[in-house]
């Protein structure tokens, strides 16, 4: 460990001149200066990578774009509400900007009196003043750093090296002068009580801020606002009926009950079918375009042949751009217009609400003419089919391109393929539709949602062994809304399982059922005690109580087959448990008659031999990774089409039998009950609900059903136990032995002691080519594995978190963040702090574990100045590499470009925003402030430094978070006190180097000088411990539950929401009361809170900054819907005339049309369209409870293969065979095209697609 790069690293870096660390932020200002100067220059270019988030979200997640100069972006940046973060954004994006605020909150004032007071303290009269040079004449063999600032070789003559900015430090203090250490002790516990107090607001705040977003209106509408996850059922207890019973004690009853079963075969049969279906796509669409190379390759040596028989000249680059031109306005019409064949029931992608009703006819009497050609019109309700009412420039203006452009037919092919450069593939013809500027009607032509009807379900009972009751077949069920307050004892309604069996339980009556009158003998165990039986109650006690329902030991549970030995045993072992499933005999998939030989007179084989269509190897076993390549002698050789088509056919008729019969799987000891009333979730969280230990626990609430990690659902509690030791055994082997594999990186890079350390290797000396060769790459080799390690270090600890057993993705962010904050402290701090390695250090502080102090204050203060040059370096690099988007930028042009050969890949692509891990981002910005505060008093200058840190981030992550990143999963910012209790660290960590540092000064006697001040610092740490333990316990309750004093006002304010939601969507008219107590609205429609009256009195825009010389190009590129036609034109050039045909606007009007083809995407995706739960009736919001926690396995529809339509036959032939080899497959050429370039084009989502998918439940 002591050879290691990293370990003691920062020993290097004592006595760094003033000289040294200028070099070092020289560099760190180009860094950031160019990083910066190309962000600026690309923001205005490119909205798809610097500003997604004003067109390529939901409306209601949409910023207005920032003006286009610097000074106004800055000015815009700081104005920016903070309620406006957190309905944009989310509480998570909100509380970790509010985290870097903390701490800028913290060092400000810190440096404001630390430095003052504590530099001339250690400068004035110190024992050096050399700022230049890195020894002084006197001594060249003392540590610059010396905790006591002196020689101990001669005590009368104090002697040291102590150059640079450590002459700002601690240790410059003479030892006939420590009486000074005395304002140290003082600040430093202005330090402590300072920090201690902002982190006490802090939590205060954040609590306040939490329970307002959880009481909004808009999120108690939620599913994961009243649902609890409900861990370690007892199997008797395992029943609706029981937990109905038992859990309606809560006020307003139970909405529904989800139990769920162990689906894992399900889960890995729908994941193998997605690599399947995707392979497909992939091969049918190279299929496709090596089909479509062929012919234009045969097309022009029939052309050539023609024009040497007819002496004729060959055809000018005008006139070929002319007729590439036409090629891609036919493929724009074809992609956009829906045109192509289509092979299955499309129509099960659920679109809006009146489809629902249409799809519930068909089943009655279903239709089986699936093979027909598609004219566009039944496509109307679907997400991108709305764009020819209202997408793009139009035809006009593609005409106008070359009206408009002058210089040459070279610019004639600019519209499409410019556009498909910008925007991947994505193509529109329609001219753009304004948004309504009032909210629609419940009649208006809006998008809606259609509701999956009951009747779409797994008819048998796939949560419950209950047997069902007879029942009418005209009972009608209906949830009661969440804004109602209905307090009732029998207030349950519809669960999972009584839906799914046709069963209503809105009027059942669910009193106590548990045992009858005439059998109260049963309440009571008289059953008598043995002597011995010291484990047991004394008789006469009343017995363990009983669920309802209850009808003995075997009950609810059929009498299972008894197991056979090795059943039991491997039942037993841990990660291979796990029941049996009955083997189950499916019906053939496809016409086993069929071979391959018998698919002759294809379309393709006009153009293509046979050995030209794609193939692959199979592997040897189903766990073998899909990645590793096969081996032509063990891996058998096949047609990819031919076998991705039998296994997909066979997957799909598979699981939907598996789908339709989800009672062969077995019940797991979870539960997800969802109920009537916020506060009754929150209450059933923090009562006590069985009387076994352990048992019904633990019970999560605010719950998303996009964030629940299914395939963890079936781990037993002992198996996560088993997994969490293993998974921190794995933590802490990294975290001690991560230096092994920096050392061995480091070792590459010594070519020479690597020959002379190994003799096999003196052939690289031996000849100087190879030896240049081995150099060359012994330079670059060294840093690309150290970077690789490091990026691993994230993905592993999730990956640990995943296997520990979390239930939802939040909890997984949690175990990260906790895993890496522990993996950084001690790797990016600690390690290269100490001039030992980590098995060294950890062997001395066993010898002697009350070394502690003397450890860090020997090691830490000789580290400072690398500290200096690492948060600068941090904070210059990191904030402009994150506003110039470096990843997305090489992900957009080269990445994608190589990977992307599908339609649905180049969808997916357009359409993915970057996201945050936040259990990863979190810990490396407390790991920085845990480092200054560390140095804030030992090297008071470093206060400084991370303001200048934390201001940078501040402002970079601001705008990503603004105008960039999309969070989809919120964990409603519990990451957020854990950061706060992180950062306790740092505290805890000054005050051990503290007391190492005044049991080490020594005054002219050699004296141990500031005793008093290290038991005053010892006593320190013992009250932070106390306050720490007292805040997170008094706190600690309100983290993450609600209290019940706001229940009834935000019962008030439901319904005042819900009626301004009915009059908005016009089922109720409005009154003249209604109007006097009606909620505002903004322009678009969205309902004015209370929290934006009052921001309303501060305006964000409109101010002389945002109005400061814009770049020219486009101003306020986000406004796609202002644009079209004449008054774009006239906006972008001013009162220019027409006539002239520079270079500048040329390149505006392309930039101009880039912009509007990328927002069609987002037009087509969310416009004009109800994405948001609070914009549906509360009918339809019921419908979505019902089957917000269904099991994923049992929600995942059968993906259509979308491939590319050609002009020569080929798709549409290949969809008709597909068709005929099997039924079970739906495949689909609408909305593509290949273009002149035989490029993929499309102008809609894959037909698989539902706008159900992107409401957030």
């Amino acid at each position: 460990m002591t050879d290691s790069s990293d370990t003691g690293s920062a020993q290097r870096n004592q006595g760094i001149t003033l000289i040294a660390f200028v070099t070092a932020l020289n560099v760190s200002l180009i860094v950031f200066g160019i990083q910066t100067g190309f962000f600026l220059v690309l923001r205005n270019k490119l909205s798809r990578i610097f500003k997604p988030k004003t067109y390529l979200v939901p409306e209601r997640e949409r910023t207005e774009p920032p003006p286009s100069s610097p000074w106004g972006l800055i000015f815009t940046l700081l104005r920016f509400r903070d309620r406006e973060i957190i309905k944009k954004c989310g509480l998570d994006a909100y509380f970790f900007l509010r985290y870097l605020q903390t701490l800028l909150v913290i060092f400000i004032p810190m440096a404001m009196v630390i430095i003052p007071i504590l530099v001339p303290i250690n400068y004035v009269g110190g024992i050096s003043r050399n700022f230049s040079s890195n020894s002084t004449d006197d001594n060249d063999g003392v540590n610059s750093t010396d905790p006591s600032g002196v020689d101990y070789s001669d005590p009368t003559a104090p002697k040291s090296n102590i150059t640079g900015l450590d002459t700002l430090a601690w240790g410059n203090v003479r030892k006939d002068q420590t009486n000074r250490y005395w304002a140290h002790l003082i600040l430093a516990v202005m330090v402590i009580i300072w920090v201690c107090g902002v982190f006490f607001t802090e939590l205060r705040v954040y609590i306040k801020i939490r329970q307002d977003w959880l009481t909004t209106a808009e999120h108690r509408l939620r599913a994961s606002a009243t649902t609890v996850l409900v861990s370690g059922i007892p199997d008797k207890w395992l029943t609706e009926e029981a937990l109905r019973g038992l859990f309606d004690v809560f006020p307003g009853g139970l909405r529904n009950v989800y139990l769920t079963r162990d689906l894992t075969h399900l889960l890995d049969k729908i994941t193998k079918r997605n690599e399947v279906h995707a392979q497909l796509e992939e091969a049918q669409t190279e299929l496709i375009r090596l089909a479509k190379i062929a012919q234009l390759k045969k097309r022009e040596e029939d052309e050539k042949r023609e024009r040497k028989s007819s002496k004729s000249h060959r055809p000018t680059k005008g006139e070929r751009l002319e007729r590439s031109k036409r090629e891609d306005d036919a493929a724009k019409l074809q992609a956009e217009g829906g045109q192509g064949l289509s092979s299955g029931d499309r129509h099960e992608v659920p679109h809006d609400l009146a489809e629902a009703e249409v799809e519930a006819e068909i089943e009655v009497q279903p239709q089986h003419d699936n093979d027909r050609p598609s004219t566009g019109h039944s496509m109307v309700a679907t997400g991108f089919s709305r764009m020819t009412g209202g997408i793009g420039k139009g035809i006009d203006a593609v005409g106008k391109t070359r009206h408009e452009i002058s210089g040459g037919a070279k610019r004639l092919t600019h519209g499409l393929d410019s556009q498909i450069e910008t925007t991947n593939g994505f193509v529109t013809i329609a001219p753009p539709r304004s948004p309504s500027p009032a909210p629609p009607s419940r009649g208006s032509d809006r998008r809606r949602v259609q509701l999956p009807d009951e009747r779409d379900l797994p008819r048998p009972s796939m949560q419950s062994s209950i047997p069902p009751r007879s029942r009418g077949s005209d009972d009608h069920v209906m949830g009661v809304p969440a804004t109602q307050a209905v307090h009732s004892h029998n207030g349950s309604t519809i669960s999972q399982d009584s839906m799914l069996k046709r069963e209503s339980v809105e009027m059942r009556h669910l009193g106590n059922t548990t045992r009858r009158a005439t059998n109260l003998d049963d309440m009571q165990d008289n059953e008598p005690k043995r002597w011995y039986q010291f484990w047991k109650p004394p008789a006469g006690g009343y017995a363990s109580p009983v669920p309802q329902g209850y009808e003995g030991d075997g009950f609810p549970l059929k009498k299972k087959k008894e197991k056979t030995f090795w059943e039991k045993v491997k039942s037993c072992i841990p990660f291979l448990g796990g029941e049996e499933l009955e083997p189950v005999e499916y019906p053939k998939a496809y016409s086993e008659e069929w071979k391959e030989e018998q698919d002759t007179g294809a379309e393709w084989e006009k153009w293509l031999k046979k050995s030209k269509r794609p193939t692959h190897r199979l592997a040897i076993f189903d766990w073998t990774p899909s990645w590793l390549p096969g081996l032509p002698l063990l891996n058998k050789k096949v047609d990819t089409i031919y076998w991705c088509r039998q296994e997909l056919a066979r997957l799909n008729m598979e699981i939907d039998i598996d789908q339709k019969n989800p009672e062969r799987y077995p019940l797991m000891k979870s539960a997800f009950i969802q109920f009537n009333h916020q506060v009754a979730a929150h209450m059933a969280c923090q009562s006590a609900i069985h009387h076994v230990p352990r048992h019904m626990a633990p019970r999560t609430v605010e719950i998303s059903p996009d964030d629940v990690l299914w395939e963890n659902m079936a781990i037993s509690w002992w198996s996560e136990w088993l997994r969490t030791g293993v998974a921190v055994a794995v933590v802490a082997g990294m975290i001690i032995l991560w230096a092994f594999p920096v050392a061995f990186t480091s070792s590459i890079s010594q070519v020479s002691t690597l020959t002379d350390e190994f003799s096999w290797l003196a052939f690289i000396d031996e000849n100087k080519t190879i030896h240049n060769i081995v150099s060359g790459i012994a330079g670059v080799l060294p840093a690309i594995i150290l970077a690789l390690l490091l990026w691993l270090v994230p993905i592993i600890m999730g990956f640990l978190a995943g296997f520990k057993g979390a239930k939802t993705g939040a909890q997984r962010s949690e175990t990260v963040q906790k895993f890496y904050f522990a993996f950084l402290f001690v790797q990016v701090f600690l390690v290269v702090s100490l001039a030992s390695g980590v098995l060294q250090t950890l062997e001395s502080l066993a010898n002697n574990p009350t070394g502690v102090p003397d450890l860090l204050a020997e090691n830490l203060p000789k580290a400072a100045n690398y500290f200096f040059s690492y948060m600068i370096l941090q904070a210059l690099s990191v904030s402009s590499g994150t506003l110039l988007q470096i990843g997305a930028l090489l992900n957009w042009y080269v990445i994608a470009r190589v990977v992307n050969s599908t339609a649905r890949n180049k969808w997916s692509t357009n359409t993915k925003l970057p996201e945050v891990n936040w259990g990863t981002y979190f810990p490396v910005y407390t790991n920085f402030a845990c480092i200054a505060l560390i140095y804030s008093v030992v090297a008071p200058i470093i206060s400084l430094f991370a303001i200048i840190t934390f201001s940078l981030l501040w402002m970079a992550n601001r705008y990503s978070m603004i105008y960039v990143n999309r969070f989809t999963i919120d964990t409603g910012g519990v990451l957020y006190p854990r950061a706060i209790n992180q950062t306790f660290t740092g505290l805890y960590v000054m005050e051990l180097c503290l007391v190492g540092l005044f049991f080490l000064v020594r005054d002219q006697d050699g004296e141990v000088a500031c005793v008093p001040q290290a038991i005053i610092m010892i006593v320190s740490i013992f009250l932070t411990f106390i306050y720490q333990y007292l805040l997170n316990r008094s706190f600690g309750p309100l983290f993450r539950y609600l209290p019940i004093t706001f229940e009834d006002e935000a019962v008030l304010r439901d319904e005042a929401f819900q009626r301004a939601q009915d009059r908005r969507l016009g089922l109720v008219e409005d009154s003249d009361n209604d109007k006097e107590d009606s909620p505002r609205h903004h322009e678009d429609g969205t309902q004015i809170t209370s929290t934006d009256e009052f921001d309303d009195k501060f305006p964000s825009r409109g101010n002389k900054f945002t109005r400061s010389k814009p770049i020219k190009g486009v101003v306020r590129a986000g406004t796609w819907a202002a644009r079209g036609g004449k008054s774009t034109y006239d906006r972008t050039f001013g009162r220019a005339e027409k006539g002239i045909r520079n270079i500048n606007k040329y390149r505006q009007r392309r930039r101009q049309k880039d912009l509007e083809a990328q927002r069609a995407i987002g037009d087509a995706l969310y416009g004009d369209f109800h994405d948001e739960i609070e914009d549906l009736t509360p009918e339809e919001r019921d419908v979505l409870m019902r089957r917000a926690f269904m099991h994923s396995a049992l929600r995942a529809r059968r993906p259509t293969v979308w491939i590319p339509r050609d002009d020569i036959g080929v798709s549409d032939d290949e969809i008709r065979r597909t068709k005929e080899f099997s039924e079970h497959i739906w495949i689909s050429n609408e909305g593509t095209a290949l273009d002149s370039k035989v490029r993929v084009v499309y102008g809609r989502p894959p037909p698989d697609f539902s706008e159900l998918d992107i409401i957030s439940l």
